[in-house]
């Protein structure tokens, strides 16, 4: 018992320096700079053709408050996968994206399976996500979710400000995202199949994404 309150509070402090450092950070200069579009770095995956890019309605777009997006179906050997991803220049924007489980619902998307956190490593990266399974009449998507702070990828808000406070304070980066792979249910498919496309794309454009994150930000005039 004593050691699980010691851990909690090792997280608390963490997240009030964390917070600290963000709120110091916001009052100086930021957002700090702007990097190349996203359609720069994902436009073109290895073993995948961009076949539709998605536009986000304005009013999506404004309140998820995006300083860039990328919303874009490729076709792979496998069948069709959707990325998208929404990008932020600002921690003053931490709170902005939405969780699938609010999203798809108020499209008229039903969730059939809850959330459960899962992890995939890629090189030195692992990448902790969130994956759901929903439906649309006959159609059924495995999504899988997570946020990206640099090359930091977890699942929580918690541990992603404490993520943008460590770039912050190391990299002078406070940029962040949230990432999302939706890959239909083809046919008689099963369950694992339909995973293994998820992350058979999520291994062929992740060490993109990691240069788009990484990248320098141009600093602003």
């Amino acid at each position: 018992m004593g050691a699980k309150i010691e851990i909690r509070l090792l997280a608390l402090i963490a997240i009030f320096v964390c917070t600290g450092i963000l709120v110091y950070s916001q009052s100086q200069t930021e957002p700090i700079g702007k990097k190349p579009p996203l359609k720069q770095f994902l436009g073109n995956i290895p073993g995948y053709t961009a076949i539709r890019a998605n536009r986000l309605e304005d009013n999506a777009y404004n309140m998820l408050k995006l300083d860039d997006y990328l919303f874009t179906s490729y076709a792979g050997k496998d069948g069709q996968v959707t990325l998208y991803v929404g990008y932020y220049y600002s921690a003053s924007k931490a709170y902005a994206a939405h969780s699938p489980l609010v999203c798809y619902p108020s499209q008229g998307w039903q969730v059939n399976k809850e959330p459960t956190i899962h992890k995939l490593k890629i090189g030195a990266h692992t990448i902790t996500y969130e994956e759901i399974v929903t439906s649309f009449g006959e159609e059924r998507d495995l999504v899988l979710y997570w946020l990206q702070a640099r090359e930091r990828a977890n699942t929580q808000v918690y541990r992603n400000k404490i993520d943008m406070g460590y770039n912050k304070l190391f990299h002078n980066d406070p940029h962040h995202g949230f990432i999302r792979v939706s890959v239909p249910f083809a046919g008689s498919a099963s369950y694992e199949e339909t995973k293994k496309r998820a992350t058979d794309f999520i291994e062929a454009f992740y060490p993109q994404l990691l240069q788009f994150v990484t990248y320098a930000p141009v600093p602003n005039e």
